[in-house]
């Protein structure tokens, strides 16, 4: 009779230890994309991406606070790291599917946006995790007024 009212905590442990683990793993699905020949494995097969990751660089210059700036001009080229995207905040929506909040973040940056903010939807294709979509999210996009 004690068993069985230890039963739901076992239960919770049990799922929290898979989380941890799958929260690792994609955490480690998401650091590969800075790894060129990485990428092609990472995706689901229908994944929905117009994001070329070979070119980050474009969207730090797209998102900059100021871009009628020429690039070389304000900055070198040898004071920049080359773009890599992070996982922040990963949220599960089911089992098989999570949120991940993540960046293409660059250091030393002037005139280049230092931070462009990423979503991804992550699938869990039998034990592994893909990338089923990505998007790129721009507060500009919410404050700019649309023009008709």
């Amino acid at each position: 009779m004690k068993a069985i009212l230890f039963l739901p905590l076992f239960l919770a442990i049990a799922l929290q230890a898979d989380e941890a683990h799958d929260r690792a793993a994609i955490n480690k699905v998401i650091a590969a994309l800075n790894e060129p020949t990485k990428r092609a494995n990472l995706f689901m097969k229908d994944a929905d991406s117009a994001i070329n990751f070979d070119r980050l660089i474009d969207l730090h210059r797209l998102a900059a606070p100021s871009p009628g700036v020429i690039i070389g001009t304000n900055e070198t080229w040898t004071q920049l790291t080359a773009p890599r995207v992070v996982s922040e905040i990963i949220r599960f929506v089911t089992q098989d599917v999570a949120t991940v909040d993540g960046a293409s973040t660059i250091d030393g940056a002037i005139t280049l946006a230092r931070r462009v903010p990423l979503l991804f939807v992550m699938k869990k294709a039998g034990a592994e995790w893909r990338i089923s979509a990505v998007r790129v999210l721009a507060a500009e996009a919410v404050t700019r007024p649309r023009v008709i």
